[in-house]
């Protein structure tokens, strides 16, 4: 058996035992994929002991190829939702990961320059007490460009593995000690939010009115929609015994009745206007009549164009109620811009609607497929934006994002945009999770094996717990000072500000502890604003300090 077959077959095997542990849960809390880092350290400790010597070429490609696989991948989860996570709740959100950010890469200067520690070790033990891998690689690659000797490198898979695990266990009890200080009632948070969330819910929800207000009579649809700033749409109506699918240049006539569509906001200036009719059910009424279609973009040529390219200015025979994209319903407005893999949800007659079927693609079996050519024309662009160097006023060396960084904006900006001509950057959800899996799965057994023969020795000394009680501060510290500031100051709701919290260290166990307290959603919807901003704002950090320090 050749060494390289050794080497693959170790990796296996680190990777089945890691997913095994990582999937062990203790009240719902588990270590995930982190299980993978601590079966490399048992396994480069036992290979040692064994005195076996994986072939350094593979695993030097292994763990390159997979924080490349990994960071793409994330890049293009993230990026068509992270300018919209920068609007409104959401900008407060991320203020709080950029506060946090900020507070732990002060600490961790700080723990530099009076804490009697190595570079190296500092990446690590920042890295691991904010539980980011993306973090961890990219401090590495700058170490390594740097000029770092490879076993001075490999001492951040140590300190790394020590800070991770007590990281999730300190965020836990920043928040049971927050609960504590502002003496919080779980039931009350959760009804809050609940009331909040009816409020600012951006789902399209559909409601009968009658039209009674003189007013509007005679008005165009189209006017009247327009009046409203398109925050809404009217998919049906009815007059007398007669069911329509309204276009815009129908003329509102008095005794009406619409089934509107819009956010739950807009419920109280509709009845400022007309009369809500909660007793009828016009979706139901008409439905022998009028049908609802779901059709999927997946006509090339349609993404990007906005949704006035498709209504134009003709009298449609049906109309489109709204969009959905990533399980958030939109308001159809006319500027709209089309996305590769939208839903787009169309009533009227199934015969009159074969043109939109034909101009929008309607391909259940093309939107899953998995185009790798533009994956990997992406990562090609990612990794050379990522060779480029640039300087920053002040600072000698010049900067480069690296394999980390360029393959992370540049995935962000591409799958922000959807398509480059025929060129469609969208990759199913499925497959990007198996990709980001995969990927963090190669790059953890590899940095667990290269760095377990030292973190047992590490571990078993009393520097492990001087590594340990300094991660613990770069965790604990910035969490608990934004959490009290936010409460005291804002008021913010306590399952919401856990969630970003959590977020801001991109760690899914402490987000799943909030999560299991309530059985409310705002923990994950805290947690997921936060999260592309953070993972961008953590690779930054990484390279920022290495090079501030170096």
């Amino acid at each position: 058996m050749s060494l390289t077959v050794i080497t693959i077959l170790c990796i296996s095997i680190t990777s089945v035992i890691g997913i095994f542990i990582g999937s062990l849960k203790f009240k719902g809390i588990g270590l995930g994929v982190g299980g993978v880092l601590f079966a490399g350290l048992f396994s480069g400790y036992l290979l040692e002991r064994l005195a076996i010597v994986l072939n350094p070429e593979v695993l030097a490609f292994l763990k390159e190829f997979g924080l490349i696989l990994f960071i793409y991948s994330m890049g293009l989860t993230v990026g068509p939702n992270i300018f919209a996570s920068l609007r409104k709740n959401g900008l407060i959100l991320n203020l709080i990961s950029f506060a946090v950010v900020t507070l732990g890469t002060v600490i961790t200067v700080l723990i530099f320059k009076f804490g009697h520690i190595s570079l190296p070790e500092l990446i690590g033990l920042y890295s691991g007490a904010v539980t980011s891998t993306p973090a961890l690689g990219s401090g590495q690659q700058i170490l390594a460009e740097l000029g770092e000797q490879v076993s001075a490198i490999e001492k951040s898979g140590f300190t790394y593995a020590l800070a991770y695990p007590f990281a999730i266990i300190s965020g836990i009890l920043v928040f049971v000690l927050l609960k504590v200080i502002f003496r919080v009632k779980i039931a009350d948070e959760v009804a809050a939010y609940e009331t909040q969330k009816v409020d600012d819910d951006p789902h399209m929800q559909g409601f009968n009115v009658l039209v009674n207000n003189p007013s509007f009579d005679g008005l165009e649809i189209g006017d009247f929609l327009k009046m409203m700033h398109y925050t809404m749409t009217i998919s049906r109506m009815k007059r007398g015994n007669e069911y329509i699918i309204p276009h815009a240049h129908i003329k509102l006539q008095m005794g009406d009745i619409l089934l509107i569509f819009g956010p739950r906001k807009i419920f109280q200036e509709i009845s400022f206007l007309f009369r809500l009719a909660p007793e009828l059910d016009l979706m139901e009424e008409s439905a022998r009549q009028i049908q609802s279609q779901t059709l999927l973009l997946t006509n090339y040529r349609r993404v990007g164009k906005p949704l006035k390219k498709i209504l134009g200015d003709t009298r449609h025979h049906w109309v489109i109620s709204r969009v959905i994209r990533n399980g958030i319903s939109l308001s159809p407005t006319p500027e709209l811009k089309l996305a590769y893999a939208d839903q787009v949800v169309v009533v009227g007659k199934k015969e009159e609607t074969k043109s939109l079927i034909k101009y929008l693609g309607n391909d259940q079996e093309t939107a899953n497929d998995t185009r790798f050519i533009p994956f990997f024309l992406g990562m090609i662009l990612g990794i050379l934006v990522g060779l480029i160097p640039f300087h920053i006023p002040g600072v000698e060396i010049p900067l480069k994002l690296g394999t980390s960084g360029g393959p992370l904006i540049v995935a962000m900006l591409l799958s922000y945009r959807g398509s480059w001509g025929r060129i469609v950057f969208y990759t199913p959800p499925h497959v990007l999770k198996a990709f980001k899996f995969f990927g963090i799965l190669l790059f953890l057994a590899v940095v667990g094996i290269a760095s377990g023969p030292g973190f047992v020795k590490l571990i078993s000394g009393t520097e492990g717990l001087y590594f340990v009680g300094l991660g613990i501060l770069i965790t604990a510290l910035p969490l608990l000072i934004v959490g009290l500031f936010m409460r005291l100051t804002k008021k913010m709701n306590y399952l919401t500000l856990c969630g970003a919290l959590s977020g801001c260290m991109t760690s899914l166990p402490t987000m799943t502890f909030i999560a299991n307290m309530s059985n409310a959603d705002a923990p994950a919807i805290g947690y997921a604003t936060v999260y592309p901003v953070t993972i961008a704002l953590r690779v930054i950090s990484a390279q920022v300090l290495a090079l501030m320090l170096f």
